[in-house]
């Protein structure tokens, strides 16, 4: 029996990779002649981040950098701080070359020590857990029409990711600041946090253009010693990138944060400056959605139909986040009294990730690594440390969190003595990115014919009488009755929806 199908390429996403990998990681660091000698470690802290990724062929590469800073007091309880920055390389094989995938790698501590040797010395171990996703378009086809041996197709519109552009890359932004009239000039820096307030995006020619703003916090001890000191300052960035294929039919999804924050004082200047170097992360996501009518289900009204099914996961247009969330955290000093507070802050521990709850509405889920630098009662330096895990809904996305991309900034930290020993906190923590709903779909790639097995019909009679109960849906009893879907609607003046009430209908027999 003669027919042809018309069948409709079209894209769905693929995870290729997603993989945690561990880093060890090891400094014997010995303290430059400059610096004092160390009677009390206050506080160390990692800062991984991925420097470089490349992918060529079917092997991927990234390089990890690791901050590792030291905060101590020395003996004559001078506050101060000393880093350094270790790197790795790493090389995954990917099974074959995916075009233009989607690279996404997430450091996270897992674990650290820091060991005082000597009056010069400090070892320091750590485990770095890294998670590698690879997303790319794998491509599909289904049956879209059908012309012969009496086929009958259920059609679903779906709309579906026809092409994927990513791109990331690192933007360095080195700039000297001037010192404002009112602090004094930076001697040594004790935290340089930097956070992304603002990624406009615009495409011109084929080029994508990103300009935004950085706010960076410096906290330092002043020039020649004194009571820590704490400056804020915004910096503008902007990039041009080539991606080829871009044009306006794209929908592009920008990611930029800060990955790196280097901070030091320029030299004899007068009024005082420092120099911020940055290390932006871009990440560009653009999607070309189509739509098309594909086959779902199918009979024939001659014979039995015997149809090969693709299973798929169909992305859907992203939904844009922008949210806010205030997360607290209460710390205990146990050996005493706080007498003030010198500063307080707050950044985010790993990725995060978006989960399902069980009343079915999603959540982003996070951890914040708190930290506070105060004076006891003997006016002593010392330093609290704490955790806090926190839970933003997302107001009823429908999320998948191997399709989305959220990531979370701290933009401001406050603080309130609540009693003698304890110190709440209050993080403002900004969230963007976007979350998709991934649907799972099933299509028909393939129909054959069995011509053994004819339809038997009453060639006698050209109507039958059906009852349709409420609710049923004309296509299936197109398919119970082994008739024309069209020719049910015509001969009945109804569309494809369900019935709305019982009512009896003519079945036209070919």
């Amino acid at each position: 029996m003669d027919f042809k199908l018309t069948r409709e390429n079209f894209t769905v996403r693929k995870t290729l990779l997603d993989a945690v990998n561990e880093q060890a990681l090891e400094l014997d660091y010995v303290l430059p002649d400059y610096c004092p000698e160390i009677f009390k470690v206050l506080s160390c802290r990692i800062y991984p981040s991925a420097a470089r990724r490349t992918q060529s062929g079917s092997k991927l590469s990234y390089e990890l950098a690791a901050l590792v800073r030291v905060v101590y007091v020395s003996e004559d309880g001078e506050i101060s701080a000393v880093e350094q920055t270790l790197s790795y390389d790493k090389t995954i094989e990917l099974g074959y070359a995916p075009k233009s995938p989607a690279i996404y790698i997430d450091p996270s501590v897992e674990s650290k020590s820091c060991r005082v040797v000597n009056k010069r010395r400090v070892d320091i171990r750590g485990v770095i857990s890294v998670r590698t996703r690879v997303l790319c378009d794998e491509p599909r086809q289904a049956v879209s029409e059908a012309k012969g041996g009496g086929l009958q197709l259920r059609k679903a519109l779906v709309t579906y990711p026809s092409k994927r552009l990513f791109i990331t890359k690192r933007v360095t932004v080195i700039d000297e600041v001037e010192i404002i009239k009112t602090k004094p000039p930076v001697g040594v820096v004790l935290r340089a946090d930097a956070a992304v307030n603002s990624a406009d995006k615009k495409i011109l020619s084929g080029k994508l253009l990103t300009k935004g703003e950085v706010g960076v916090t410096v906290v330092y001890i002043p020039e020649g010693g004194g009571e820590i000191e704490k400056i804020s300052f915004d910096l503008p960035f902007s990039q041009v990138s080539d991606i080829e294929g871009l044009d306006e039919r794209f929908e592009v999804y920008v990611d930029a944060s800060a990955a790196t924050c280097a901070v030091r004082p320029v030299p004899k200047s007068d009024p005082a400056k420092i120099e911020c170097e940055l290390g932006i992360d871009l990440s560009c996501l653009a999607l070309r959605f189509e739509s098309a009518r594909l086959a779902d289900d199918v009979f024939s009204t001659e014979c039995e139909a015997e149809a090969e099914r693709a299973d798929c996961s169909i992305e859907c247009v992203p939904t844009v986040i922008n949210d806010s969330h205030r997360a607290k955290a209460t710390l205990t000093y146990s050996e005493g009294e706080i007498k003030n507070v010198l500063f307080a802050s707050a950044e985010p521990c790993g990725a995060g990730e978006i989960i399902k709850k069980p009343d079915g509405e999603s959540a982003f889920c996070g951890k914040l690594a708190v930290t506070v630098f105060a004076k006891n009662e003997s006016s002593k330096p010392i330093c609290l440390e704490s955790e806090v895990s926190y839970e933003h809904p997302l107001e009823d996305q429908v999320c998948d969190c191997g399709g989305s991309d959220l990531k979370a900034t701290v933009s401001a930290v406050t603080y309130n003595l609540t009693s003698s020993n304890a110190i709440e906190v209050a993080a403002d923590v900004k969230i963007r990115g976007y979350v998709c709903e991934v649907g799972e779909k099933s299509f028909i790639s393939e129909i054959r014919l069995d011509e053994s097995k004819p339809v038997r019909r009453d060639r006698d009679c050209s109507l039958k009488l059906y009852y349709a109960e409420t609710g049923e849906h004309p296509w299936e009893i197109a398919k119970r009755c082994r008739a024309s879907l069209e020719s049910i609607l015509e001969e009945n003046d109804i569309d494809g929806e369900a019935v709305e009430s019982g009512c009896m209908l003519l079945i036209p027999i070919e």
